[in-house]
């Protein structure tokens, strides 16, 4: 080797190492702040260090990938390189698979039903009364006004009269679809959610089984990687959140790429956009966040196979165009809302942008892990689980396999993701127009952690059965690692039991046309609107209240007009927005109703419509009378 070479080499592997040591000890110190030739120099997070650090690793590769570090132990590198085993992607089915997966689907089904019992006994029960009401009212909404009116979908009947209300959250059309045959056939919309909810666990845990039988040519392999990310610990931080479920989607595509890149077939690519575009019209959060991590893995899959890229090209960009003309309905809506919604802000966006130390925090029903780690933090309870944790590090450690080592840089980049203004990449993104600049919690990169871990416990699971020679010992190891992946993800749920059904009153509302209400009481949390909401799946009439992801600026400004209602002023908006009737319901429990009905009821402007009696309270809906 040419000294200057040699010279380059142990120059960046100098340089990496600096760099390495000094974001260990930005970390250690939580930053530095010192000067150099008069000018001030603040490290007070390690990530532009490790930006250097990744550039530096790239330069170092493409210089020399097969000389060993500082030029010295090239041998023994080269031999860890050269056993990397090729682990080819299984393209093709195995015969009967599809019995293999109704059992493993049966058997996935079967162990979140011994998980999720409590929720399972109770389908009218929810973890608490605030955006699963919202989910509620979402998945009612769309079911609704998909067949009563379409072209104004998105035109959601809270926060009138704005429209394209639906889009200040993720819409969560497609999941809404699934279940609107059960909501057209009078099931319950409470047991319908919770149907929909739990599907979420399950078909992503089958989605991930099917993936990773592919990957792994192991039944009980993939078995083992479905139950973990069925029962992923991320879930159950989330779960009141629905469309956080919805995870199904990203292991398909995930699938469908690995076919498109191995066989080049045209089906594949269209597989593919159609499971990324289902994501979207599921999760928007994940749409986004999948389509970087989709990256990262096809890029590495590239490198493994090694296709004509000139092949692939035509039916991917054809794949492409057609997911493009189906996304256009929710990127048009999207659009239009904007000027309402706006960005959000730097500091929000840093607050959910999770730290290392918040993969050591534990979610409050973890039976196992609850009190033994770090509290939780909203949005970043982010502990795997142990089984995750120690199935995948069976998978990645050595001898090394090609198809674990792109799954590894797909777990980096996922983790590096959730760290978001605090990580390598995500500033860099955030900086750039597009929806990523809309979303709120990078921390939800989590879950595409979680597939990454799920699928390397596949892997890890798969070595584990390897070793015993006899098959009863390999039932008992099977055995052993379900019990492993149950017990470590065992939830102690507490529910609540949703009110059946909605004060009387609203039956006025059902049979009167192009009817507006405001709700009352009015409290300073947009939360306190969400059992109003979940009340409007029985009569859907347009209302001022309103609870999501965003608040309209003219629904703060409504709320404050309102704070000594029933003043003149809060008449004069009520009459201003077109409002025909004003409830005031004080079954909800909400401090100062009972003196809001009384002054209510002395006012002139005002007619009584209805008086009941729902929760052992009274609850009256008023008429408002023109000027």
């Amino acid at each position: 080797m040419r000294a200057t070479r040699r010279s380059v080499i142990i120059g960046l592997d100098s340089l990496a190492s600096a760099l390495a040591v000094l974001a260990v000890a930005i970390v250690a110190a939580g930053g530095f702040v010192f000067t150099v030739a008069g000018v001030r120099v603040s490290l007070s997070t390690p990530q532009r260090t490790l930006s250097w650090l990744l550039l530096a690793i790239i330069i170092r590769a493409g210089v020399a990938s097969r000389v060993g570090p500082f030029d010295r132990w090239t041998p023994q590198w080269q031999r860890l390189l050269d056993s990397i085993a090729p682990e080819p992607f299984r393209a093709e089915a195995f015969p009967f698979s599809w019995r293999r997966a109704a059992l493993a689907a049966l058997g996935i089904g079967a162990a979140l039903a011994v998980l999720l019992h409590t929720q399972v006994w109770d389908l009218y029960a929810v973890p608490d009364l605030g955006d699963p009401l919202f989910s509620i009212w979402r998945v009612g909404w769309v079911a609704h006004q998909i067949v009563t009116d379409p072209v104004h979908l998105f035109d959601g009947n809270i926060f009138y009269p704005e429209r394209l209300t639906l889009t200040l959250s993720d819409p969560v059309i497609l999941p809404a679809l699934t279940i609107a045959p059960l909501l057209a056939a009078g099931v319950h919309p409470v047991v319908a959610y919770n149907l929909l909810f739990l599907s979420g666990f399950w078909l992503s845990g089958v989605a991930t089984y099917l993936l990773v039988e592919r990957l792994t040519v192991s039944p009980r392999a993939a078995f083992v990687a479905g139950l973990t990310y069925a029962c992923y610990s991320y879930r159950f931080e989330h779960y009141s959140h629905l469309e956080l479920q919805m995870t199904q989607w990203m292991p398909l595509a995930l699938l469908a790429l690995h076919l498109f890149v191995s066989t080049g077939r045209r089906r594949y690519a269209f597989a593919f956009a159609l499971a990324a575009v289902a994501q979207l019209y599921s999760s928007l959060y994940y749409a986004v966040f999948f389509l970087i991590y989709a990256t990262a893995i096809g890029l590495g899959l590239l490198r493994m196979h090694r296709p004509s890229l000139r092949r692939l090209a035509v039916p991917l960009a054809s794949a492409g165009l057609v997911a493009l003309l189906v996304a256009i309905p929710i990127v048009r809506a999207f659009t239009a809302a904007k000027p309402m919604k706006g960005e959000r802000g730097r500091y929000e966006v840093a607050f959910y942008s999770a730290t290392p130390a918040d993969y050591l925090r534990a979610h409050i029903y973890s039976a196992l892990w609850y009190q033994r780690l770090r509290p939780p933090r909203p949005e970043r309870t982010l502990f795997p689980g142990a089984a995750p944790l120690v199935l995948a590090a069976a998978a990645i450690a050595p001898p090394l396999g090609a198809m674990r080592l792109v799954y590894t840089a797909g777990l980096l980049v996922a983790f590096d993701g959730s760290l978001g203004l605090n990580g390598i990449l995500y500033p860099l993104l955030f900086q750039l127009p597009g929806p990523i600049r809309e979303l709120r919690s990078p921390a939800r990169f989590a879950a595409l952690v979680g597939l990454t871990l799920a699928i390397l416990a596949g892997f890890g699971a798969q070595r584990a059965l390897r070793w015993p020679s006899s098959r009863t010992s390999q039932h008992a190891v099977f055995a052993a690692l379900i019990a492993f992946v149950m017990i470590d993800a065992w939830p102690a749920l507490v529910l609540k039991r949703v009110w059946k059904e909605p004060p009387p009153i609203y039956d006025v509302l059902r049979y009167t046309p192009n009817s507006v209400i405001v709700e009352t009481p009015i409290l300073d949390g947009e939360t306190a609107n969400l059992p109003y909401m979940y009340f409007s799946v029985w009569h859907w009439a347009r209302m001022v209240n309103g609870y999501s992801g965003f608040i309209p600026q003219s629904y703060a400004d409504f709320r404050k007009e309102m704070v000594f209602f029933p003043d003149t002023r809060s008449i004069a908006a009520l009459r201003s927005r077109g409002v025909t009737y004003v409830s005031v319901n004080c079954g909800l429990n909400y401090a100062g109703c009972g003196e809001l009905m009384d002054a209510v009821r002395h006012d002139t402007r005002l007619r009584l419509a209805a008086n009941t009696r729902w929760n052992n309270h009274t609850v009256q809906l008023y008429e408002v009378l023109p000027p």
